[in-house]
């Protein structure tokens, strides 16, 4: 007999509830337990909406909150304005500083801001981590302190004319955007603050502050209600903010020193720089609106003066002028409240908008770089940059113009601007004697002038350039201003390309814009183009058979033109930021003409008027998004990658005396007046992220740069002179 015992069967049902039952609980008993994250885990938002993450979820806040804090107080600290994002106000933050590695800095010769820039970044990086453009400035830097006085090219010239300025500003790059550093270190040992300035070869050079120039408590009080064209609609100012601003006596209640700016430091001491500072900023963009204002009502002085003069109706242009004015002005009104609400408009006492280490900057900077803008412009002028062994500048005496007794003008600055000084003068007398056009640097006649430029300035993460050209031409078959004069023809054309990087070194074109006007054997001919980011947004290209007037204002404004990504390690967590360029271009136009010609006695009339004026801005921006709980992190800032304006004034003009002219009978004139300009501003301000853990905040730095603006007249021909007795 088997001793083996039956199983006992269940119930089917049961069978199944206990199957059931055992597969439902095996996960739970089969799974591994949640271990103890680390301090990346727990910064990771993947890892936080986990199963495990949320188990842990009060441990990792007490780890990350414990390091947050480890790194808060290591850090350096600094006051600071909050985004809105974080609730806004002043609260202290620790600072992760921007290291500045991977810079992108060329060109810009023809000006004192790309020479500013230059130097000062190599300062910035401690010249050290040099990109090759870097240290190639760097080695001619070294080569102009290595040969004593002695000048090779304008910039060098520049640089030692005013040799102990630009020192301290070179060595003001380490400081960045910390403009409180500058000024201290402007007071300090080797500063500009209260002492007398010398070039490289010991000449006194003239102070900071004439002493005679007053200006404006602080820039609100710059504001004066504008005009606007006969017969139209103009805004009418209604708010007590508008006539609080509106007032002579705070429009030159400062007369600046370096005593003023210390006693102004000291009054203010106990409001945050970040206060002052941002106060600052808003003051320039009001500023900035003013100006716009201006230049708008007087491009509609030149440009309906054009038109009258050739008998055309200007209610059109009137019309558009009048709606851009009412749009500035109730911009300009906005503004002027808000500053009233901040207690701007005060005038019986100092206010935190009346100074501010910005305001110092800005203040020096209104006084030394136009003072080595017109120093650069009159010596690239008239030497061309050749200092070369057979130029005019080593050989003076070849010139014989009174004056210019001595053989080589480049032993030292001083000379140099003797030099300069000296034959602009006599060029500009033989331009009032009636003599052709002279190229300073061959002594040779010439029938044209043409410029351009370029630079670039910028990191990885930000950077903007421009390129541009410009000028006038005369063409005749024969010799300068001998040919026949029925084959005579006559141009003015200006070029502006503007570039910028967002968060990669690769350039990307922003905006071309090109505008000329020619006269061809039967016709006057206008063109026109814009292109924006690679893709036409305007054309005009037409052709008028005897005479023709007209304004043509074409703005493109794109507040999203370009985007990118990068990502950012706030301490040890990543954040991912979007960027990109907000872009306004434009061109402005007035153009206008008229020529007949006779071949049978070769002669022509010919009147070509022209301003063209392209212009360009790009700038930054950023946006992100977070998951990290317990994180809160704001953006907070501006930033001018590059604004560029170059408007070409043109007039060429050919015209027959009568026979009875008392001087000049039966004789061909030429009558020339052209003039470029131009006004830059590049990498101004900061974009930063700031960051709140629990009680504990931070700023961490995206981009930051002192801004640099300047405006310069590039050339100036004005000529009225006989060319030939016909018959």
């Amino acid at each position: 007999m088997s001793s083996r015992r039956t199983p006992v069967r269940l119930p089917r049902p049961v069978r199944w509830a206990l199957l059931s039952t055992v597969s439902l609980a095996a996960p739970q008993a089969l799974a591994a337990p949640c271990l103890q994250p680390t301090l990346t885990e727990c910064s990771n938002v993947d890892y936080r909406a986990s199963a495990c993450g949320q188990e842990n979820d009060s441990y990792c806040q007490g780890l990350m909150e414990s390091e947050w804090k480890a790194r808060y107080t290591s850090a350096p600290k600094r006051t600071a304005l909050l985004p809105d994002t974080l609730g806004g106000g002043v609260e202290s933050v620790a600072v992760q500083p921007n290291a500045v590695l991977d810079t992108l800095f060329s060109g810009s010769d023809e000006s004192i801001v790309g020479q500013v820039q230059r130097g000062q970044v190599l300062a910035r990086k401690g010249y050290k981590n040099l990109t090759k453009v870097e240290q190639a400035y760097d080695k001619q830097r070294q080569a102009w302190d290595a040969n004593g006085v002695l000048e090779r090219s304008c910039q060098e010239y520049v640089h030692e004319k005013h040799y102990d300025f630009s020192r301290f500003e070179q060595n003001a790059g380490r400081f960045g955007d910390d403009f409180r550093a500058l000024f201290t270190a402007a007071y300090g040992a080797g500063g500009i603050a209260e002492r007398t300035l010398f070039s490289k070869d010991g000449v006194k050079q003239a102070p900071l502050w004439d002493g005679k120039t007053r200006v404006e408590k602080n820039a609100y009080f710059r504001f004066v209600p504008g005009p606007y064209p006969k017969g139209t609609k103009g805004y009418v100012f209604t708010s007590e903010a508008a006539l609080k601003a509106n007032n002579a006596e705070a429009r030159q209640a400062v007369l600046p020193s370096d005593a003023w700016h210390q006693a102004l430091s000291k009054s203010l001491s106990k409001v945050a720089d970040d206060v002052l500072n941002d106060s600052q900023q808003r003051q320039e963009a009001f500023a900035a609106l003013l100006e716009r204002r201006n230049a708008a009502y007087a491009s509609w002085q030149r440009e309906s003066e054009m038109l009258r003069s050739r008998d055309f109706s200007t209610v059109e242009l009137d019309e558009k002028t009048a709606e851009q004015l009412y749009g500035l002005d109730k911009a300009l009104e906005a503004s002027l409240e808000k500053a009233d609400a901040e207690g701007c408009l005060v005038t019986d006492k100092t206010t935190a908008c009346d100074w501010s280490p910005r305001r110092y900057k800005a203040m020096v900077d209104a006084v030394m770089v136009p003072r080595r803008e017109a120093d650069l412009r009159q010596c690239l002028t008239v030497t061309g940059n050749d200092f070369g062994v057979e130029s005019f500048i080593r050989n003076a005496d070849r010139l014989k113009i009174k004056g210019l007794d001595q053989k080589d003008y480049t032993l030292n600055p001083t000379l140099v601007s003797a030099y300069s000084r000296i034959l602009a003068e006599y060029l500009a007398q033989q331009a009032a004697n009636q003599q052709p056009p002279t190229n300073p640097v061959t002594m040779t006649k010439r029938q044209g002038q043409d410029f351009s430029a370029g630079g670039y300035a910028g990191d990885n993460n930000f950077g903007g350039g421009y390129s541009l050209r410009a000028g006038w031409e005369i063409s005749t078959p024969g010799s300068a201003f001998n040919g026949n004069w029925c084959d005579t023809n006559a141009s003015i054309f200006s070029e502006l390309g503007l570039y910028a990087n967002v968060f990669s070194p690769t350039r990307t074109e922003v905006a071309y814009l090109t505008g000329r006007a020619s006269t061809q054997p039967s016709a006057i001919r206008a063109e026109l183009s814009a292109r924006v980011l690679g893709n036409p947004v305007f054309t005009f290209d037409q052709s008028y058979p005897a005479r023709f007037t007209f304004v043509e204002r074409k703005p493109f404004v794109d507040k999203d033109a370009a985007k990118a990504s990068a990502t950012f390690m706030v301490w040890f967590i990543p954040v991912t930021v979007s960027g990109g360029l907000s872009v306004e271009v434009g061109i402005v136009a007035s153009l206008g003409g008229a020529m007949g010609r006779d071949c049978t006695r070769n002669l022509i009339t010919l009147d070509l008027l022209g301003n063209i004026g392209p212009y360009a801005s790009a700038n930054g921006f950023v946006s992100l998004a977070i998951g990290i709980p317990g994180l809160q992190i704001g953006v907070r800032g501006t930033l001018t990658i590059v604004r560029f304006e170059l408007p070409l004034q043109g007039r060429i003009g050919v015209a027959l005396s009568s026979p009875t002219h008392p001087t000049n009978p039966n004789t061909l004139f030429l009558g020339l007046g052209t003039s470029l300009n131009f006004t830059l501003r590049s990498l101004d301000g900061r974009l930063s992220l700031f960051a709140e853990l629990g009680f504990l905040k931070a700023e961490f730095p995206i981009v930051s740069w002192p801004g640099f603006g300047t405006s310069a007249q590039l050339f100036n021909d004005q000529h009225y002179l006989p060319l030939a007795q016909l018959y």
